[in-house]
């Protein structure tokens, strides 16, 4: 995430709700609005990276051509550029139309940004010159954007999720081949009192998520398989 050096709510300031997001196996697409709550429009550019999570902190553009042809197994997201007015929202919708053996990661990052002439967004140097005066005046330096995480899970998931109970913890295995979500964990000083603020964690195949749990207390949550929710307490 980029930060922001700006006065309190001085030009465009966007959020994109979940930073997650997972299309099932029965999911082709998804619906995401980006909010603008700033007071001058907002600009957003949109870039979709691939992610491999066994290399950290690796993200590589996705291409839309691969000899002269067009890419189909990729992720799609539009539009690619959004013009949001102030206290306003637009749709940005992901699609994924290829082949999903297995389950494929990926970034999509919204920006704001300051319009130029022939970026995709259609403005006139007329408009472009009043945008960019109108945000120094504003005091804007530095626009911050998000990234969401787009998990596209395979057409034919197998869900294996072992759940092993230890004296101060509890492991969350995923022996399948697609992602399981814990959602509204909940860990209790006590038998479901005095509880920690709920959290959720998004465990990858082959990963172990490990909760710890405090002497005498207990953990709860729902675990997500797909389409599947079933609650766990402990």
């Amino acid at each position: 995430m980029l930060m922001t050096s700006t006065s309190l709510h001085a030009g465009p300031l966007i959020s994109i709700g979940s930073m997650y997001e997972v299309l099932n196996s029965d999911q082709r697409s998804l619906a995401k609005r980006i909010y603008n709550n700033g007071d001058t429009s907002a600009y957003v550019r949109v870039d979709v990276m691939r992610i491999d999570p066994t290399v950290k902190d690796i993200e590589v553009p996705v291409k839309t051509l691969k000899d002269d042809e067009l890419v189909k197994d990729r992720l799609l997201v539009t539009p690619m550029r959004m013009i949001i007015p102030p206290s306003n929202f637009q749709t940005s919708r992901i699609l994924w139309s290829g082949q999903r053996d297995t389950e494929q990661y990926y970034r999509v990052r919204y920006t704001p940004v300051l319009p130029a002439i022939n970026d995709g967004f259609g403005l006139t140097d007329k408009e472009v010159k009043d945008y960019r005066n109108k945000t120094v005046q504003a005091g804007v330096n530095v626009l911050a954007g998000y990234g969401t995480v787009v998990i596209v899970q395979p057409d034919k998931p197998h869900f294996n999720t072992q759940i092993t109970q230890k004296a101060n913890s509890i492991d969350v295995a995923n022996r399948g081949n697609a992602t399981v979500v814990a959602e509204d964990i909940k860990i209790c000083k006590t038998k479901m009192s005095q509880c920690d603020a709920s959290a959720r964690a998004f465990i990858l195949p082959g990963r172990t998520y490990t909760i710890k749990k405090q002497e005498g207390g207990s953990v709860s949550f729902s675990l997500q398989e797909g389409n599947q929710r079933r609650s766990v307490n402990h």
